[in-house]
């Protein structure tokens, strides 16, 4: 099987609850960014954390033809990273300190010695938070602590990253920050990123390509373009939308209606 992630067949749920049932993805090359898009209970957390191994699920899920379902925690943690979307409270460590940890956890971190703090302050400079360095994780706003989560994940250097909801807290400049810059390790990388969004104009700028979801199954996949149309906004938002390019080539939709 090619490089790249090869999602077949996969059934996820909580409890006696099926959330995603036999579902497939296009294959995801490396060097992509995907955005997986939908309402409320579309299944789109569920999806994140059965790729992540944080959720049973059954089907295939194969990483450059290495398959990762039923694999233990810790050897799937060795190409996979994973930021949920609500972040764990009371950490008595600096920010410097939580990417140090996380770094020396990875396959990539271990050995560095000394270099694991240099390489940590690189990472926090491209999130944009070196100044934070120094700070208490308990110190820092909402927005703060998701960027020094995303310095955590990204400092490992995974194959597949998987972020869930990376900019909820974070003002629009941070926003456009971080996506772009999720974008840009991806291809410069050669790694997969995977990101749950809600704004659809913000994951049609940065997606390679865009999955989304509805009632746990794939309701629309393809290029942004062919994916956020009319009539999936209709069909699965249930609203009523015009959709076109502005001047420098990117999509614009405006809400019309509900329906």
């Amino acid at each position: 099987m090619s490089a790249g992630l090869h999602v077949t067949d996969l059934s996820a749920g909580y409890r006696d609850r099926a959330v995603i049932e036999h579902l497939s993805l296009p294959p995801i090359a490396r060097g992509e960014t995907v955005a997986l898009l939908g309402p409320n209970a579309a299944g789109k957390s569920t999806l994140l954390r059965a790729l992540a191994g944080l959720t049973p699920a059954r089907g295939s899920i194969r990483l450059d033809g290495d398959e990762l379902n039923g694999l233990p925690l810790a050897d799937r943690a060795k190409a996979v990273t994973y930021m949920p979307q609500t972040l764990p409270q009371g950490i008595a460590l600096t920010v410097l300190e939580t990417v140090i940890g996380a770094l020396e956890a990875s396959p990539t971190g271990q050995g560095h010695g000394g270099d694991a703090a240099e390489r940590a302050m690189a990472v926090l400079g491209r999130v944009g938070i070196e100044a934070l360095a120094m700070r208490g994780i308990d110190q820092l706003s909402g927005g703060q602590r998701q960027l020094a989560a995303l310095a955590q994940a990204l400092v490992r250097a995974p194959r597949l990253l998987l972020l869930d909801e990376p900019t909820s807290a974070l003002d629009l400049n941070h926003q456009v920050r971080v996506l772009d810059l999720v974008r840009s390790l991806a291809r410069e990388q050669d790694m997969i990123a995977v990101l749950v969004l809600h704004d659809l104009q913000a994951a049609a700028r940065i997606a390679d390509r865009v999955v989304v979801l509805s009632e746990g199954q794939v309701a629309a996949a393809g290029p942004p373009e062919e994916a956020i149309t009319p009539a999936v906004l209709a069909d699965v938002w249930r609203v009523r939308a015009r959709i076109d390019h502005c001047e420098r080539g990117s999509l614009r939709m405006v809400i019309d209606d509900i329906l």
